[in-house]
């Protein structure tokens, strides 16, 4: 026959959980009220239930704080993506207005003063803000000994004078439609049409 403490012992564990019925709960209040050592063995339960209490608070705290790493680790690493490719079309267009609002005149060798003073009087009425520069054929000639780094020796220099405009991106088909037809214009080159970022890689390529 079990005595009173091994009972409370079987049912602490119950009472502990609060999961006894009323007689059983009041039988092991009033022994707890005596017995030092059964008091002893509920405080240990109560005690290691705190403590688990605590790892499972403890391990869902961690869970959620990795669960929140993660997440600002893929925001931080979006972030930068997104920033990375705002730089990227900043200089792509940075770039495509720096090019193409420079177009290039290419002159007949036989070209007169009073044909090359048409050409720049024709530009400058579309757009008196337009820069212009005359490069002669050692000029264009000296750009390509530049370009691939050697001093070519060239007795006849293939290259043609040109004229380089620093105009309104927005006016230059203006500009090529009043000239293209002009006497002493050989060919008229511009980069308008070009897509911006074909154009960035190549530029990029080039220097």
């Amino acid at each position: 026959m079990k005595n009173e403490c091994d009972i409370v012992k079987d049912l602490i564990f119950s009472y502990n959980d609060g999961i006894l019925s009323e007689t059983s709960k009041k039988l092991v209040e009033n022994h707890l009220k005596s017995c030092e050592n059964c008091s002893n063995v509920l405080k240990d339960i109560q005690q290691e239930s705190h403590n688990k209490s605590e790892e499972k608070e403890i391990d869902a705290f961690k869970g959620i704080r990795k669960k929140i790493t993660k997440k600002n680790i893929v925001i931080s690493i979006s972030l930068i993506f997104l920033i990375l490719i705002i730089i990227f079309n900043i200089l792509v267009f940075t770039n495509y207005n720096k090019v193409a609002s420079t177009m290039i005149i290419y002159l007949q060798d036989d070209i007169t003063d009073e044909q090359l003073d048409n050409i720049k009087n024709t530009i400058t009425q579309k757009d008196e803000m337009s820069e212009i520069k005359y490069n002669s054929k050692e000029e264009e000639l000296g750009k390509v000994q530049d370009w691939i780094g050697e001093d070519l020796k060239i007795e006849n220099n293939p290259m043609k004078a040109s004229l380089e405009i620093k105009t309104n991106t927005n006016i230059i088909h203006t500009i090529v439609d009043a000239i293209e037809d002009m006497p002493g214009i050989k060919k008229v080159y511009t980069y308008v049409n070009y897509n911006p970022y074909e154009l960035f890689i190549g530029q990029v390529l080039i220097h």
